[in-house]
């Protein structure tokens, strides 16, 4: 029983890494660069997770057997049948936790976060403000909000998350981030610019920042700027298509033609040898995967 426990500890931990890298990845699909050893880490870890999962799955129905309210229980096996792809499975069983146990946030949050995923919208922000309301220390329901907000292409409600979020934490930089992209848009570019310069005077940074700076700056007419952000996010991001093909239109647009010809070939050439990528870009590309972004264990 001992070494049966040990091995439902391990699984646990193993199972919260994995789940904090993928669970929203409709939110934020984005490419990284390739790396052998990272995939095959993640590979070897998926492999133990799923030779782990059916006994933690067990394991929790069985205090359920002598407890049927447990909180952890109800919660964990939720987070399992998601991973599992089980929705229906995973939608009874979090319900059930804010049934049983309605002053804890975490089955809240879990529940606004997987009706996003299927798709209920306004079940998902009651949930997610249920969490909010209950947590009142933690910017991450309400940011999680704001990111609901914003792939919905609802900007104004995503600002005053976003904003709610950071009078929480006034160092969040998916908050700000948030803010940022919902500003952009609504092609509000100054005050993406106000928003990324406050970020920087925090030395704040998020995904291909310099990327959005050549992009708001090449719609602000202002292309000696952009084509300084767009030469830096090529220095860090060669492998990306995106910030090639607006470098190329950039030179371009300066006559250039040599250097344009030379970015939409690299542009391209990136974007054939993978389906996946487009030469176009839009709030994905700028974020990033984080804990309180996923169901949470």
């Amino acid at each position: 029983m001992y070494k049966y426990f040990r091995l439902v500890t391990v699984f646990i931990l193993l199972l919260s890494i994995l789940l904090n890298k993928s669970l929203i990845a409709q939110l934020e699909e984005q490419s990284f660069k390739d790396n052998t050893i990272e995939n095959g880490g993640e590979y070897l870890l998926n492999q133990v997770a799923a030779n782990y999962l059916d006994g933690a799955r067990k394991f929790y129905e069985k205090i359920l057997e002598t407890d049927s309210t447990n909180y952890d229980a109800l919660t964990n096996l939720g987070v399992i049948y998601q991973q599992t792809g089980d929705e229906k499975k995973s939608l009874q069983y979090f319900e059930k936790a804010v049934k049983f146990n309605p002053r804890k946030s975490r089955a809240y949050h879990n529940l606004g976060i997987l009706n996003s995923i299927m798709g209920r919208l306004d079940d998902a922000i009651v949930n997610l403000n249920k969490a909010a309301a209950i947590d009142l220390t933690s910017p991450n329901s309400v940011r999680q909000l704001g990111i609901i907000y914003l792939q919905n292409e609802m900007f104004s409600e995503a600002i005053e998350a976003f904003q709610c979020a950071l009078k929480r934490d006034y160092f969040n930089t998916e908050s700000r981030l948030g803010k940022a992209l919902a500003f952009w848009s609504l092609k509000e570019y100054d005050s993406v610019l106000a928003e990324i310069n406050e970020m920087q005077s925090l030395g704040l940074r998020f995904n291909r920042m310099e990327l959005l700076l050549a992009d708001v700056y090449f719609k602000k007419n202002d292309y000696e700027k952009a084509m300084k952000y767009a030469k830096l996010d090529e220095t860090e991001n060669s492998s990306q298509a995106e910030g090639h093909y607006l470098l190329g239109v950039l030179y371009k647009m300066t006559g250039e033609k040599d250097k344009a010809e030379f970015e939409f070939e690299e542009a391209f050439t990136i974007a054939g040898e993978n389906t996946n990528v487009s030469l176009e870009f839009d709030i994905k590309t700028f974020l990033k995967p984080k804990e309180d972004k996923k169901i949470k264990r």
